[in-house]
């Protein structure tokens, strides 16, 4: 039983840490998320402060909740009109980069390691290509880039991720049914994102209505946050994509003045919004804090398979800058995009999403989930070390730069 004071104390010094970590990030451009999963090692692998049995089912719940509250709040962070104008090169840039990653990675793990199959696409479909959201939004700002950069990244971030967790999911059904058949994901896939979007512009749309109503009520958020979960259960029911139908109903949320116009209602709700906007955000990195100290308490060490791991990582980071280089040149080409092409490449930082599949590959019951949570933190690592050490030198060579005289004059003699 783990004591009271004890407990609050290191739930405090997490807050404390996280809010460190995130001014330090935005400093230095060096991720904090790999502290937080060490702190995480420490209090339980290391230290055995906290069991990892009892953390498993819970993390898995609580996985889900983080990505829901870290989707609606990027989704509030955008515009329609920015989705739809950046669209078409960021579709291109996602499927080429994570439907090549993930197959490639799947096969190779099959053919190196003589993993089933099926069980090596989960895998891949976890590590496939996700940049995280909470990483690539602030810091492509903070370098400065161009607004088509930062949308066309962020849109990439949050398109990435929900094609990781849709393959995700059908590998997972088509593991658990035993099928054949190449057809059913491919068909769920499109179905999940058909019904995703019907119902989260439906019901988002319905909630602007409501807030018309109830807008100087207390509570609206405690309200909006009701709903929201709601628009994740039932689109999850209907088998349509739940983390799909949460972003786009806080992109419709975040877009409200425009969507209202649309509709020719002449209501506002962007105070709400504003404030809305707010306390999102301070949710969501509660939530991200918290799940990577607990991703570090579930993390299995095993002296002897370190060096194994490691080299694995290694292999998978190597297949993902591959195909990242590929679909960064595709999807610039001929556009303003081109010139920040080395920084978008080099931008892979993996987070939030192959850490919460790779948990809830443990309360799937797949076999190698335990591999797939160990290999998931090492490519966490991997690709984070990438884009810090790309993204400074990048940085000190674009100063350089600047600061460089563009023509000498010679004296005359």
């Amino acid at each position: 039983m783990v004591n009271e004071l004890l407990l609050f104390s290191v739930i405090a010094g997490i807050i404390f840490f996280g809010f460190g970590g995130e001014i330090f990030f935005k400093r230095t451009g060096i991720s904090y998320y790999l502290f937080l999963i060490l702190i995480g090692v420490v209090l339980g692998p290391v230290l055995a402060i906290f069991p990892r049995q009892p953390l498993v089912p819970v993390l898995g719940i609580f996985s889900s909740f983080t990505l829901i509250m870290i989707l609606f709040y990027s989704g509030m962070d955008m515009k329609i009109r920015e989705v739809v104008k950046g669209s078409p090169r960021t579709i291109v840039q996602v499927t080429v980069y994570v439907v090549s990653s993930i197959f490639i990675i799947g096969i190779s793990l099959h053919f190196i390691l003589g993993w089933d199959i099926v069980q090596s696409l989960i895998f891949g479909s976890m590590v496939g290509g996700e940049t995280a959201s909470v990483v690539v939004i602030p810091l492509s700002r903070s370098l400065k880039l161009g607004q088509n950069t930062i949308t066309f990244l962020t849109l990439e971030s949050i398109l990435n991720s929900i094609y990781s967790i849709v393959f995700y999911t059908a590998f997972v059904g088509l593991y658990k049914t035993g099928t054949s058949s190449w057809i059913t994901p491919l068909t769920t896939i499109g179905m999940n994102f058909a019904i995703g979007i019907t119902l989260g512009v439906i019901l988002s749309i319905a909630w602007m209505f409501l807030l018309k109503v109830f807008h100087d009520f207390k509570y609206t958020y405690v309200l909006t946050l009701g709903l929201l979960l709601t628009t994740y259960a039932v689109t999850e029911v209907l088998h349509g994509s739940g983390l799909v139908a949460v972003l786009i109903f806080g992109l419709f949320l975040g877009s409200s003045k425009s969507v209202l116009s649309r509709l020719r209602q002449r209501f506002d709700i962007s105070d709400l919004k504003d404030q809305f906007h707010k306390f999102q955000g301070e949710i969501s990195f509660l939530m991200e804090t918290f799940f990577f100290v607990f991703l570090g308490l579930v993390f299995v060490i095993k002296p002897s398979e370190i060096l194994s791991n490691l080299m694995l990582g290694v292999l998978i980071l190597g297949i993902l800058l591959a195909f990242r280089f590929i679909a960064t040149k595709i999807s610039t080409k001929n556009s303003a995009l081109y010139n920040d092409r080395h920084i978008i490449f080099l931008i892979c930082a993996q987070g939030v999403v192959p850490a919460t599949l790779s948990v809830a590959a443990l309360g799937e019951g797949i076999p190698l989930a335990n591999t797939f949570v160990s290999l998931a933190v090492y490519v966490i690592i991997l690709t984070n070390i990438v884009t810090t050490v790309g993204t400074i030198i990048i940085t000190r060579k674009n100063r350089n730069s600047e600061h460089q005289p563009t023509d000498r004059i010679e004296p005359k003699s």
